[in-house]
């Protein structure tokens, strides 16, 4: 990896966790990006939990 290239990954890992102040650690900040990137491919299912069928009705429908 060249430097300049270094240079604006960890610039850019310096902006992620000052926009995410629960992001206590670089390594935090690393493993929340990865997280996300590979579950918005694919690689990883997705966080996200749907609603219990006994809580489902037409106000919550898309």
């Amino acid at each position: 990896m060249t430097e300049l290239y270094a240079e604006k990954i960890e610039d850019a890992l310096k902006s992620f966790m000052a926009d995410h102040p629960g992001t206590l650690t670089r390594e935090q900040a690393i493993s929340t990006i990865l997280e996300s990137w590979f579950a918005s491919h694919g690689y990883l299912p997705s966080q996200q939990e749907g609603l219990r069928p006994e809580d489902l009705d037409a106000s919550n429908d898309d």
